[in-house]
């Protein structure tokens, strides 16, 4: 496949501020005012300020430019404006809004292996902060996942994995899921997920994330059914969800058809156990509130 991660996502945020302060303390690097770097991913983060929450583009990385011009060429098959550049393109979604970059990129190094046990319990205590390596996936709220999803899987290239609360979980190559849709009231950010090297980094994280401020706790720990990630969910300033993760699963995916989905076997849940238990709605982001609410 000659797309291959996403590089980066830019976010227009209501209060600036407050944002910038929640990514520093969860771990990426404020190399700019508003732009965030992980370990391994670079610049992957990218807030603005704006008078609303807005997902503005998702950039993803290619191959070669003969692979852009691949993309170009299905995206207009699927009725889809395309701006080309000497190093890019660019197509909006037409569902979601949301504006998409492909550029040529090297792709990102294998994730650092994990530091085995010592057997000293001196280990087991942290103390420095944690350093997400890369960010994982994107999920967007958007009106219509079914128009949606074509957009990165006839177009882009992208392959499906599962289907999970009735959004499409999309990858590249060996993630499980690195752009997710699922069924809102409108286009929204619901969440980002930042890769971390081990459970006990996102159980450390999200606690650390929690102590002075219990209201960002969201969900987690917990573990999920499809992808098999471990999770903890906050709640971000602006009104979204940043997710530490770790994953076993992914190591062990070693072509493009690992996560192919086994005809027959359904829809998998959300977690096989989380704390607190699963709910219908475990995830609510602020701005589905008012109309969830009302619907009832």
């Amino acid at each position: 496949m000659g797309a291959h991660h996403v590089i980066s996502l830019t976010r227009r945020v209501p209060d600036l501020e407050p944002a910038r302060a929640f990514y520093r303390q969860f771990g990426l690097e404020e190399t700019a005012p508003g732009t965030f770097a992980t370990e391994i991913g670079g610049e992957q983060l990218h807030l603005l300020a704006g008078p609303a929450a807005e997902v503005v583009e998702i950039h993803i990385g290619v191959d070669s430019a003969f692979d852009l011009e691949e993309i170009a060429a299905r995206l207009e098959g699927l009725g889809v404006a395309v701006t080309r550049t000497a190093v890019a393109i660019a197509a909006v979604e037409p569902v979601s809004g949301v504006s998409v970059r492909l550029s040529v990129a090297a792709r990102l190094p294998k994730d650092p292996p994990r530091v085995p046990d010592t057997g000293d319990r001196t280990d087991l205590m942290r103390r420095d902060p944690v350093v997400p390596l890369r960010l994982g996936h994107v999920v967007v709220g958007c009106t219509d996942v079914e128009r949606a999803k074509v957009f990165f899987l006839d177009g882009i290239g992208m392959r499906l994995s599962d289907y999970v609360i009735g959004g499409p979980f999309m990858r590249f190559e060996t993630d499980h899921h690195n752009i997710v849709l699922l069924p809102a009231p409108l286009t929204l950010l619901h969440h980002t997920a930042w890769k971390v090297r081990s459970v006990d980094e996102v159980g450390y994280g999200g606690s650390r994330m929690i102590e002075n401020h219990p209201e960002r706790h969201a969900w987690g720990l917990g573990r999920h059914g499809a992808s098999a990630n471990y999770f903890w969910y906050l709640k971000d300033p602006a009104g979204a969800f940043a997710e530490y993760y770790h994953s076993d699963m992914d190591d062990l995916a070693d072509g493009p058809y690992f996560w192919d989905p086994v005809p027959g076997t359904g829809e998998l849940p959300v977690a096989v156990w989380a704390s607190p238990a699963l709910t219908e709605q475990p995830l609510v982001p602020e701005a589905m509130r008012a109309p969830i609410l009302t619907e009832g």
